[in-house]
């Protein structure tokens, strides 16, 4: 009898704990980490997952026997989380590939281990529809909670009062995406009810949902979030009758689809005239999410997949992914400056990560969900299941939906994991038990050491991960603590936090990367303020001085070079470090060549990057080096003709080699790109007025116009005396030209 009360308590518990999981899920969001949303919710589901796990063998104990259900995706889950160990291991960013992409934690092994998790705690615990229920009404509820907040930030309301929340993008889930996404995935239920419920309370509950859904979705979702939408409602019309169109059905949704038709026209119709329509004008500057196209998703993943068929580059390496094998056509897209860390949808973004093994394992995880739905929705349309089996069902496949249309976040993965499990559990034909005896049944127990040494083996795991888990978080709150002393422009403040978050997390190279910058520019304050001066050209600097920034730089470097060693596959940690060594070349000996080195490793790794051909021409340009310099601003302008800067830059250092007619003829292209309305169009102008005015009066006097990319303003250029001593580099990476 005692045994019994103690596993029902502890039932009770984890299903209070289970709608935490929702509800964090869907609003926890603080300011204490360095990523403001994914950050704090995995955190959550992490603490959460230790609860429930140890809740769970508790509850075995208890009860003297351990029931597992064993569902269709157990395998292909399962399957996933070895493939993606696997990888991590022989990645070769193994720490990306276990803690995620910096601040991002979300497609990394430790997410995907949580996430999977969290399906075997939920399958094996909310095991009739009255327990998962409640999960779901919350989801639903707490979505229109969501989707009102997002609704207010579009109007310009205020929800919050700090300043990170007053964009008209802010939502509880971290992005406009996220929410839309959610909101998807979760419009069957209110949906499914409505075309089916007689209670007029119920009914209004769910047009009033159902409507703010659509509405939200249609003002700040994506194409993927809209066409997702659109399955599951037109899902729902299609199960809830079989001789559509059915007028009454029709008219129970015409509230929503009314409402959100008359958004669609104001927020897409320009206004005649003077007319003032501000839903256009909203609509207009709402900051929309940026996505990789899917030919360009296509072509890195299986250029990724060609060179690691089976495996793939390891779970948080999409980044990299895209650096090393983006087509060169992305450089005349209107993003052509950014990296982006994840595909177009899951399924290519997998297949670059996780390798063919990894996506045959999705696609039939997706598969074996599609098939057991399409049984569900077929034995509904008989009369043989509840709509609310129906609603999951409808819910599941609109999930696999955006995984197809979409690269997943974190909170389209946990309430997708949510929604399959529940799916799952309240479909006794698709699950076996299986049973364990824990002892000795009856009114006098045997003593049985198996439960103590279970219990024992679920605490040390638990222990164990939050312990890491815990210096994982503490670490993350002390750079964001060195990122408000930066604001502050507390340069000792941002040092130690960044020392104390690089103590208690060594692997998260992000650390690194801005440790090294503030080391470099704490020696370039001292140098700032003991400088050179007009009144004093040797400067002030003492013997302590020098010391300082001697040891300041050389901790720079060391840092620079630890990020690479963490993350050798990052340009951007190359791009760092051979942005240090450059701006060190005036009080360090052999700087250039190691900055030539770091800079040539970037280029390996992102071979389409005019910007870092761009900055290693300025280097050879700052050593008059002019035919390395015409060579590299070459290539730059190759791999992007319509690149003004890279013209600007180019045509600079002919005329300085002496070739003044192809300097004015690059001059001359360089003014046709820039935009007469904007300020540099005076600039450009003014160059190739002064480059004709050369030509024409064969003037050799030096001109004061530098390029951009020679440019150096750092402090410690102006010192001539060498404080740090560096040894030769043995080689110097150099990429080879680009052609035209």
């Amino acid at each position: 009898m005692f045994n019994e009360k103690v596993s029902s308590y502890l039932t009770e518990v984890f299903k209070y704990g289970v709608l935490a999981v929702a509800l964090l899920t869907i609003f926890f969001f603080w300011n204490l980490t360095t990523e403001f949303y994914e950050t704090p919710k995995f955190l959550a589901l992490a603490a959460f997952i230790a609860i429930l796990l140890i809740l769970s063998t508790l509850k075995y104990i208890s009860e003297g026997r351990v029931v597992l259900k064993l569902t269709p995706l157990d395998l292909p889950l399962l399957g996933l989380v070895a493939i993606a160990a696997l990888s991590s291991l022989v990645s070769p960013a193994k720490y990306i590939s276990l803690l995620g992409n910096a601040p991002k934690t979300h497609g990394s092994l430790i997410s995907l281990i949580v996430y999977v998790l969290l399906y075997f705690l939920l399958v094996n615990n909310l095991k009739r529809l009255r327990d998962v229920k409640p999960v779901i009404t919350t989801l639903v509820l707490g979505g229109a909670v969501a989707a009102i907040i997002s609704l207010l930030s579009f109007a310009g309301i205020k929800v919050l009062p700090f300043s990170w929340a007053q964009g008209l993008n802010f939502t509880t889930t971290g992005s406009s995406f996220s929410t839309s996404a959610l909101l998807a995935i979760l419009l069957p239920f209110p949906v499914i009810n409505l075309l089916r419920q007689s209670n007029p309370a119920e009914k209004l509950i769910n047009i009033v949902v159902a409507s703010i859904y659509t509405v939200t979705i249609a003002l700040i979702g994506s194409t993927a979030t809209f066409a997702a939408a659109a399955f599951a409602l037109i899902t729902g019309l299609i199960l809830s009758n079989k001789d559509l169109p059915n007028p009454r059905i029709l008219a129970n949704l015409a509230v929503p689809i009314a409402l959100t038709a008359v958004v669609i026209i104001l927020t897409s119709i320009p206004p005649l005239g003077k007319a003032v329509n501000p839903f256009y004008a909203a609509a207009k500057n709402f900051p929309r999410e940026i996505t990789l196209p899917l030919s360009t998703s296509w072509n890195i993943s299986v250029s990724a997949f060609r060179d690691s068929p089976f495996i793939g580059t390891g779970p948080a390496t999409y980044l990299f992914d895209f650096t090393a094998y983006k087509p060169a056509n992305v450089n005349s897209s209107q993003f052509w400056n950014i990296r982006f860390d994840s595909g177009f949808n899951e399924y290519l973004q997998i297949l670059a990560t996780l390798g063919g093994i990894g996506l045959g394992l999705s696609l039939v995880l997706t598969l074996v969900f599609i098939t057991s739905a399409a049984k569900t929705l077929n034995e509904y349309r008989a009369g043989g299941q509840n709509s609310f089996e129906a609603s999951l069902a409808v819910a599941g496949v609109t999930f696999f939906v955006l995984l197809a249309l979409h690269s997943s976040t974190l909170v389209t993965s946990v309430v997708g994991i949510i929604i399959l499990a529940a799916f799952m559990s309240t479909n006794p034909s698709l699950t076996k038990e299986l049973r364990v005896k824990l002892g000795a049944q009856g009114d006098v127990r045997e003593l049985d050491i198996f439960p103590a040494i279970l219990l024992l083996i679920i605490l040390g795991l638990t222990g164990l991960g939050s312990f890491f888990i815990g210096k994982f978080a503490l670490a993350d709150y002390s750079h964001r603590l060195a990122l408000e002393a930066v604001n502050k422009n507390n340069g000792l403040e941002t040092y130690n936090q960044l020392v104390r978050a690089e103590t208690l997390n060594p692997y998260n190279d992000l650390y690194r990367t801005d440790l090294a910058q503030t080391n470099f520019a704490l020696a370039n304050a001292i140098a700032s303020a003991k400088g050179p001066t007009p009144s004093s050209p040797a400067g002030s600097l003492t013997d302590a001085d020098r010391q300082n920034i001697q040891q300041l730089l050389q901790q720079a470097i060391n840092e620079g070079k630890n990020a690479t060693a963490i993350s050798p596959r990052s340009a951007g940690n190359w791009e760092v470090l051979g942005s240090i060594y450059r701006q060190v070349s005036g009080v360090a000996t052999n700087a250039l060549q190691f900055a030539l080195d770091a800079y040539g490793r970037a280029i390996q790794l992102d071979p389409l990057n005019p910007i870092l051909r761009l900055n290693v021409g300025g280097i050879y340009y700052s050593n008059k080096s002019y035919e390395a310099a015409v060579r590299f601003f070459t290539d730059a302008v190759n791999l992007k003709p319509d690149y003004a800067n890279g013209y600007y830059n180019l045509s600079i250092a002919l005329r300085d080699k002496g070739d003044l007619s192809n300097a004015q003829a690059t001059a001359e292209k360089m003014v046709s790109l820039v935009d007469p309305k904007s300020p540099d169009y005076k600039v450009a102008s003014e160059y190739l007025q002064d480059l004709k005015d050369r030509i024409a009066t064969g003037s050799a006097q030096q001109s004061s116009i530098t390029p951009p990319a020679a440019t150096q303003t750092s402090p410690l250029q102006q010192n001539q005396q060498k404080v740090l001593n560096l040894p030769k580099p043995e080689n110097i990476a150099t990429p080879p030209a680009v052609k035209k």
